[in-house]
């Protein structure tokens, strides 16, 4: 089977934004760990805050991917 140029760049691009799709998760996931666990206030907004910001980029990188299909 061979791809053309356009075929192949579409497959990679795929590939990376998956990729960056499950990293995104795993560290929103563990920023979400972190809030529980934290006794401090600050720090547990700290962190909220952080997993916040990574859905709104779990958002954006799910509208790329659809952008690709």
């Amino acid at each position: 089977m061979k791809f053309n140029e356009i075929e192949t760049k579409r497959i990679l691009d795929e590939g990376m934004i998956t990729r960056s799709l499950i990293e995104c998760e795993v560290a929103m996931k563990k920023c979400q760990l972190y809030s529980e666990m934290a006794n401090d206030p600050t720090i547990k907004a700290f962190f909220k805050d952080q997993s916040k910001g990574l859905e709104d980029v779990m958002g954006y990188l799910k509208g790329a991917m659809g952008d690709l299909r």
